[in-house]
Formats: structure tokens, C-alpha cells, sequence
């Protein structure tokens, strides 16, 4: 065994930090995103306030197929993340009209 004492405590204070770097690399790998993900972008007019914009992702995320949706009212967008092939972009488009604004693809 090892003599001194210090060089010990070195080897044990590196475990946490492989530790944290092995559960972050996991994070990365299970959330980087599927491959059967799409992004649309929708134009959206008539927002004047976050308010709006919050207004328009409740709508979004309803839609079946939608996975997130990021809307941002200084930019005038929408950014809609669906599983490919199950949301239509008509349905993106409607549910924005019901929450009373108007929209276009990008």
C-alpha cells in the first residue's frame, strides 16, 4: 500500500469528478435530441406582449405530434418542434389562429 496518506485522498477526490463528468456525457447523449424530430418555423403576427406569446405555445402544445415549442414576440416567430411526420403544419397554423393571432410557415 501507499505510505503517504495525501497521495490516497488525491485518488478518492477524483471520483466526483468522474462521476460528474460520466452523468453529464448520459445527459447529453439521452436529451441531444431524436432523429425523428423536425423544427418548423411559423411567422406570427399580431403579438404586442409575452403575454401573447405564452397564449400561443399553450395552443401549440396541444397539438398532437408537438413536442416543445419556443415563441418569441419581438422576433415574430414561432419555433415548433414535432415528431416527423405527426403534426401538419395547417394544425400548427389553426391552433395559433384559436388563440386569436395569425400565422405562416417560415
Amino acid at each position: 500500500m501507499f505510505t503517504n496518506r495525501y497521495l490516497n485522498f488525491a485518488y478518492l477526490s477524483v471520483i466526483p469528478v468522474v462521476f460528474v463528468i460520466a452523468i453529464s456525457a448520459s445527459y447529453e447523449i439521452a436529451y441531444s435530441g431524436s432523429e425523428n424530430e423536425e423544427e418548423v418555423v411559423l411567422n406570427v403576427e399580431g403579438m404586442t406582449c409575452g403575454m401573447c406569446a405564452n397564449a400561443i405555445k399553450e395552443e401549440l402544445l396541444k397539438v398532437e405530434g408537438v413536442k416543445d415549442a419556443e415563441v418569441s414576440h419581438p422576433k415574430a416567430k414561432a419555433v415548433v418542434k414535432v415528431e416527423a411526420d405527426e403534426a401538419d403544419v395547417d394544425e400548427l397554423i389553426q391552433a395559433v389562429e384559436k388563440a386569436g393571432f395569425s400565422a405562416s410557415k417560415s
